[in-house]
Formats: C-alpha cells, sequence, structure tokens
C-alpha cells in the first residue's frame, strides 16, 4: 500500500506519520508568504505612515502616560522584535519612565519574570515598567449596546495614550485574532468576559473564524475597545518559520481589517466537500502549551469533518489541560449534550465558552487525541487518547471503514477552510 508521510508540528517538535495515500482527500496548508526582508524597517515605516491617522510620533503629545498592551505567552505574537522600534518612535516624545507595558492575559495566569524575558526580551523586561493585567484591577466605564458591562485595566484607563500589538490569524469566535482583542479580552474583567462570552454569544451562527461582518462577538469587543479609547495598533502576520510577513499599523478598526483581510487571502483554503476523518494540530508551541487553548485546532477541523466522522489531533498540551474549570465542567457529566445543558442552566460558569465549543464538535464527532496528557484526563474531557497519529487512524477505519477519506490540516488553528457549498 502506498503511504504518504506527513509532518505535524507538537510542541517544540515536529511528529512524522505515515497515512494511506488512496485515503487523502487533501491536505490544507495556508499560502507561504516570505518573510520580510529587514523587519525593523518595515515596522518603522508602518508606524511613520500608519492607516487611516497620524504618524505614531504626531499622536503622542510630550510627557504623556504612554500604556503599550503586549499579547501573552499564549500566542507568537513576536513582542521581542515589534517593541523595540515602537518604544525608539515613542521615547523621541514622552520620557521612558512614562511609559508602562501591560500584558493582556484576559483571563489567563501572570508571567512569572522567566516568562516575561522569554516573551519580551531581558532588555526590555529590566529596562522598562512590565506588569501583568489583573482582572482585579479594572474600572467599569459603560456598557455596550448589546450589554456587556466594560471593566477595563485601571492603568489603561489612566493613561493618555493607548497603543497594542497583536497577531492576526483566524479566530474560532471572534473571526479573527488581534486588533481590538488587545483590549477585551486582554484587559478586561471577569465578568465583562461572561456577557461577550455568554452562550447566545457563542451559539450565534456568525461567530465563527473568518467572519468579522454581521459577528455579535467581534462588534462588542470593537465597541469595548473605542469606549476603552484603544489610540493605536501594531500588528502583524507571520509565515511558518514565525518570520513576520506584513505589518499593518494605525486606526484600531481600519489597520485590523486590512490585516484581517490579508490573512483572510493567505489563510483561506477552498474544499471541496466534507470528509470522514480530519487530521490536524494545534500548530505547536506556544499555541498546543494546553488542551484549552488546541479547542481553536479542533473547531477548525470540525469546519470540513461530516457529522458522524472523526478528528484526529496531534497537541503536547505541556503545561496540562488548562483552567481547572474547563476539566471540571466536562468531567462533572458524561455526555456533551449535557455539557450545554449545563452551561444554559447555570451561566456564568467556569471558562464555559471553551467548553461550549468543544461540546459542540463533540455532539457531532468523535475526538482522537495525541498528547502528553494522562489517559484518564483525556477520557473526562470526552476525548479518546491515542499514542500515535497511525493508532488513531486504525481505529477511525475500524468505525468508518478502509475507504474513508482523509483531510490534513498540518497547522490547525493557521487555516482558515472554506467550503465550496
Amino acid at each position: 500500500m502506498m503511504k504518504t508521510e506527513i509532518e505535524l508540528p507538537c510542541g517544540e517538535c515536529l511528529l512524522t506519520a505515515w497515512l494511506p495515500t488512496k485515503n487523502i482527500a487533501c491536505i490544507l496548508t495556508r499560502e507561504e508568504a516570505k518573510g520580510l526582508a529587514n523587519e525593523w524597517e518595515a515596522i518603522i515605516n508602518s508606524l511613520r505612515a500608519p492607516i487611516d491617522c497620524p504618524p505614531l510620533r504626531d499622536c503622542v503629545k510630550p510627557n504623556e502616560k504612554v500604556v503599550v498592551i503586549v499579547t501573552d505567552n499564549t500566542r507568537p505574537c513576536p513582542d521581542d522584535r515589534l517593541l523595540p522600534p515602537i518604544l525608539a518612535e515613542l521615547e523621541a516624545k514622552v520620557p521612558r519612565e512614562n511609559i508602562t507595558i501591560i500584558v493582556a492575559l484576559g483571563l489567563h495566569p501572570p508571567l512569572d519574570k522567566q516568562e516575561l524575558v522569554k516573551k519580551l526580551g531581558r532588555d526590555i523586561v529590566e529596562k522598562y515598567n512590565v506588569v501583568n493585567h489583573d482582572v482585579n484591577q479594572t474600572v467599569y466605564i459603560g456598557t455596550t449596546s448589546r450589554g456587556t458591562p466594560v471593566d477595563i485595566n485601571t492603568k489603561v484607563i489612566e493613561a493618555d495614550f493607548r497603543l497594542s500589538t497583536g497577531f492576526i490569524e483566524p479566530h474560532f469566535f471572534a473571526g479573527f485574532s488581534g486588533g481590538r482583542k488587545s483590549i477585551a479580552p486582554g484587559v478586561f474583567s471577569v465578568r465583562s468576559a461572561y456577557h461577550n462570552h455568554g452562550y447566545q454569544m457563542i451559539e450565534h451562527p456568525r461567530a465563527r473564524a473568518g467572519i468579522l461582518k454581521g459577528n455579535p462577538i467581534h462588534e462588542d469587543l470593537v465597541e469595548q475597545a473605542r469606549m476603552a479609547k484603544l489610540n493605536f495598533i501594531v500588528n502583524v502576520l507571520l509565515n511558518k518559520q514565525r518570520e513576520i510577513t506584513h505589518v499593518v499599523a494605525g486606526d484600531p478598526v481600519k489597520a485590523h481589517e486590512k490585516g484581517c483581510q490579508i490573512e483572510r487571502d493567505v489563510a483561506g483554503v477552498k474544499v471541496a466537500h466534507k470528509v470522514d476523518i480530519t487530521i490536524t494540530t494545534n500548530s505547536g508551541a506556544p499555541l498546543d502549551l494546553d488542551l484549552y487553548q488546541s479547542c481553536k485546532g479542533i473547531d477548525t477541523a470540525a469546519q470540513i469533518t461530516r457529522d458522524g466522522g472523526i478528528i484526529i489531533i496531534a497537541s503536547a498540551c505541556n503545561a496540562g489541560v488548562g483552567p481547572e474549570a474547563f476539566r471540571e465542567l466536562h468531567a462533572s457529566v458524561s455526555s456533551p449534550k449535557e455539557v450545554l445543558q449545563k452551561i444554559r442552566r447555570e451561566e456564568p460558569i467556569g471558562v464555559q465558552w471553551e467548553n461550549q465549543i468543544l461540546a459542540r464538535t463533540q455532539l457531532k464527532n468523535d475526538i482522537y487525541l495525541v498528547s502528553g496528557l494522562e489517559d484518564s484526563v483525556v477520557r473526562e474531557m470526552m476525548m479518546t487518547p491515542i499514542s500515535t497519529i497511525e493508532e488513531g487512524l486504525a481505529k477511525a477505519f475500524e468505525v468508518l471503514g478502509d475507504y474513508a477519506e482523509i483531510a490534513v490540516i498540518p497547522e490547525g488553528p493557521l487555516v482558515l477552510p472554506l467550503l465550496k457549498d
């Protein structure tokens, strides 16, 4: 039997698997864009000729208090390369002691000194005031038109000027990452999260990857970012080597929309029809640090897996399941249907949006997982633990037959499947 070799990013390594060639319907990969020849120059140019607003230096007045919001370590945003040119431009107008760098954790745990150094570079951590967002240090600034109470980090609100960095990729319920997400969920509160990520919002048919227009979650996030007076963004697109391929900077809405348009062209892959089995990953480190984050790759695979089909995912999960509340909710009931019923009945509860999206997929697809997690934990999450992709395929063929069609998405969250039908 003819076999095809595939390589799947898993943690810091590549996992090799051999698949029967006759079963492979498609391999979905994003368009490979070249890295910029000179990243520093491209970033500086974007700051001096931004989209729909004056150059960064002209946006900031001397002696203003400036907040720079950066991503946490669950995102591959190259803040260690973005910050030096951004800070150089800012310091042409304001003294260094007026600049605070805030890590947009959302509801994620804070980064320790070592993690901050890995994310931002030792030079920046030692020379600047770098702080983690604290969900308990927020101030209420109003309510959105969709009824979300907007509580934003106190330091962000007290600043005179707010700039954020970001990385644009498809996002499984906000349409795309980046832009407004540095404010919400980056520096908002738990109660803001529960409303914006509530059951009805997540269930809305346009709260899906690749969709901005008519997506209630995205539109609510934009409203929150405007209320928080986010002034300027610097967002990037990356290739497989984590090189910067595009920089968009300027107006938080217009620059972000431009970046999303480019990302859609790069990440969008047309697919003729749904398949029986989809093999995917969460794109390796740092995106697959835990099972919570890995729901993104699973959701991508679900878009092209038929009802009754099987998803096989390889995800290192070196940091475990993720939030304990994520594990507890799934472990507390016996079926995906009961997960959804419990959320509807008891919300707000835990990190319900992630359980909801996972359970929604589990209603129609079994999930087989290659990871570093204990088998018992994987079963608690209503998945089947496997040691290799080949083991998972063998099990899947037993269920679906030897002629089951396979799709492969080597980098799950970084691809936007576009079904022709």
